[in-house]
């Protein structure tokens, strides 16, 4: 009995991703993004305005949302994504679901990847330093395409420092050669060959699928950081100290 309940659970499994593929508004070359797992969040605010279903306090987020909020499938979505996992997988201490909203996020450049972590965080960006949840510290030094990402948790008192390596993915050389073509393409695509076009896309699903899938060993690095040590460094920014 169990292994035919286990068998049915696998097919439904199957079945749902094989619908979500078939409405999917991605490219077919991206329908690998169905297998990543969602990430769990609560949120009153959710129930507060009635947005869920009776007794449900959480909500999951899907790969394929941070990809509507881009409006494409792309490797800062994928990064975003994989450093916000990270992130609640660090920060959770008692209870397995954390709260959206209730995060600070310190990014060392302004930068698509930390918007898209602020964007699941629920991470605010405010004129007013005081309600501000989202900080670009340009101070902080780093290698070149590497970026540093502070995530705090305050109600745990808990803060996570998250290091991706992005030149890990293919190299910096090659790298330069995939932003040269980003950037004809954005400014002059009439002069961007079939050829070089062919090789950024698939160069982008490959890297795509290396984050996602952890297939770098190395690309993203996370330790625990002093929480006092974080708040200063906030209020700091806020301008308080």
């Amino acid at each position: 009995m169990v292994k035919i309940n286990f068998l049915h659970q696998n097919l439904l499994i199957e079945n749902i991703r094989s619908m979500k593929k078939i409405n999917s508004q991605w490219h077919s070359n991206y329908d690998f993004i169905y297998e990543i797992p969602s990430l769990i969040l609560s949120y009153p605010h959710g129930i507060f305005t009635d947005s869920f279903k009776p007794g449900v306090s959480f909500y999951k987020l899907r790969f394929e949302d941070v990809c509507s909020f881009l409006g494409h499938v792309c490797l800062c979505g994928a990064g975003g994504y994989k450093i916000a996992q990270l992130a609640l997988e660090n920060l959770k201490k008692d209870s397995p679901i954390l709260e959206k909203d209730k995060f600070t996020l310190i990014s060392s450049r302004d930068h698509t990847i930390s918007d898209v972590v602020a964007f699941i965080l629920g991470c605010s960006r405010r004129n007013d330093l005081q309600k501000n949840q989202y900080f670009i510290d340009d101070n902080i030094k780093a290698n070149k395409r590497e970026y540093h990402y502070q995530i705090a948790y305050p109600s745990i008192k808990k803060a996570v420092e998250i290091i991706y390596k992005k030149h890990l993915l293919v190299g910096n050389e090659r790298m330069d050669v995939l932003w040269e073509i980003e950037k004809a393409l954005d400014k002059k695509p009439e002069t961007v060959s079939d050829q070089d076009k062919k090789l950024y896309q698939n160069a982008m699903v490959t890297m795509v699928k290396d984050v996602l899938f952890d297939r770098k060993p190395g690309l993203f690095e996370v330790q625990s950081i002093s929480y006092p040590l974080f708040e200063m460094k906030v209020e700091l920014m806020k301008g308080n100290i």
